[in-house]
């Protein structure tokens, strides 16, 4: 009995302890219920605080840049590079360049004959509006840490029109990349549009556009981001009265553009719209496009969300709009040549961008289908850089595009011939953007 009463007088200390520093025994039990609410809430919130930090190592580069006060990154984005291919397009999409253009193995897209517009933003101020642009908010120029060149901002509850003032034609193709990158919080992110607009009697940039970007005629692309994919709407309008429309459509898609650099290619054929991103083909609609009244403007729109700025990143550079319809079997086979400024390739080097598919891809049919024809494969540059580096650079282009046209479409290597010009032989005044562009291209000359 001594031995249990030993036992049992601490216990008893305890209880009587118990008793006489907490409540009674209802408010107790409700204070232990907390105390357990809580230890499970903390934990919980530790799984989430280390999920968010792997969400957003992605975006933490760019927020820095934008919030840095008007600092670059630590490459010198003022310094030319030798060619000046757009800057942002100079960053490798792959250490394969053949398995990159495998990836956009359906892509029949190919730019305009004649560059009426661009614009890398290469050179606006950081923090900054680029120069000549309109906008109903707090869009600005930002670097992006290790992704190349220069990009604008979006800001939420914005309109952002372009400084372009050309008209497009009925045939045409509007091109730019798109980096994307979201913290998501367990809420919708903003949806974006991006799109064009025959802006009438208005100017191009005029303030009325920004309260409704809809002009003449307009369509545009909406996409409501989701975490693992996204919902795609397709519109056109001729003035406010809608011509077109695709209901929201999700696609899992879009899960992939986030993070990276994604291209956008546009092209209208008087009525019909296609409309790719990153190689694959979102739309071929035959009657999406109004017939009066010419596009002359490309804008983009981020709506509103619950989400701060800071944890929002869509960002848009390198743009290119160009006009005309290229013929490529006429052009090569009857006019014997046929020069393409839509095969790109990485600032400085011979890399081929996988956009470039669709014009290697047109190219390698036309000489499919005649088997007789030779042709020489001839690279230009422009005029950024060194003469003799040029040189070398346009010759090693123009072997990497023989290369590709042998390897990836099996023309045989006997049939090619290659050489380069370098800055020798300029279609276009070097001292403009557009004429940079137009110079930077690739040469078939039929044999």
């Amino acid at each position: 009995m001594k031995h249990l009463s030993v036992k049992r007088v601490p216990i008893a200390a305890v209880v009587v302890m118990l008793f006489s520093v907490v409540p009674p025994m209802a408010q107790g039990q409700s204070i232990l219920n907390k105390i357990k609410g809580r230890v499970e809430q903390t934990a919980t919130q530790r799984v989430l605080n280390e999920t968010d930090k792997a969400v957003s190592n992605g975006i933490d580069k760019a927020i820095e840049s934008a919030t840095a006060g008007g600092k670059t990154s630590s490459s010198d984005n003022s310094k030319p590079s030798t060619d000046g291919e757009l800057a942002g397009s100079g960053r490798d999409t792959s250490s394969n360049p053949r398995a990159a253009i495998q990836a956009f193995s359906r892509y029949d897209f190919i730019p305009g004959d004649s560059v009426l517009y661009t614009n890398d933003l290469a050179g606006e101020a950081i923090g900054e509006l680029p120069t000549g642009w309109n906008s109903n908010g707090s869009s600005v120029i930002v670097s992006l840490g290790d992704i190349p060149g220069q990009w604008l901002r979006m800001a939420q509850r914005t309109v952002v029109l372009t400084d372009n003032e050309q008209p497009f034609g009925s045939d045409f193709t509007v091109e730019f990349d798109m980096v994307l990158q979201y913290d998501f919080k367990g809420w919708l992110p903003p949806s974006f549009q991006f799109g064009l607009l025959a802006s009438g009697s208005e100017s191009t940039t005029s303030n009325k556009l920004l309260s409704d970007p809809k002009g003449e005629k307009s369509f545009y692309v909406e996409v409501s981001p989701l975490s693992d994919a996204g919902n795609i709407v397709l519109e056109s309008y001729e003035k406010y009265t809608r011509y077109f429309n695709n209901p929201p459509t999700k696609n899992r898609l879009v899960r992939q553009w986030y993070g990276k650099v994604s291209h956008v290619a546009i092209q209208g054929q008087k009525e019909r719209l296609r409309i790719w991103v990153d190689g694959e083909k979102l739309y071929d609609v035959p009657k999406g496009i109004p017939k009066g009244g010419a596009f002359n403007q490309l804008f983009f729109q981020l709506s509103s969300s619950p989400y701060d700025d800071e944890q929002i990143g869509v960002y848009f550079s390198n743009i290119k709009i160009a006009k005309g319809l290229p013929d490529t079997r006429h052009k090569l086979v009857e006019e014997g040549t046929f020069s393409t400024t839509g095969i790109l390739f990485n600032t400085g080097s011979a890399t081929v961008k996988p956009e470039s598919a669709g014009v290697l891809k047109a190219i390698a049919e036309v000489l499919t289908q005649h088997p007789d024809i030779r042709v020489r494969i001839v690279g230009h540059t422009d005029a950024v850089g060194d003469d003799k580096a040029n040189l070398e650079l346009s010759e090693r282009r123009a072997a990497a595009v023989s290369e590709m046209l042998q390897a990836e479409y099996k023309i045989e290597g006997s049939r090619l011939d290659t050489g380069g010009k370098g800055e020798a032989e300029p279609v276009a005044d070097n001292q403009t953007a557009v004429g940079r562009t137009q110079n930077r291209r690739v040469e078939f000359i039929k044999l």
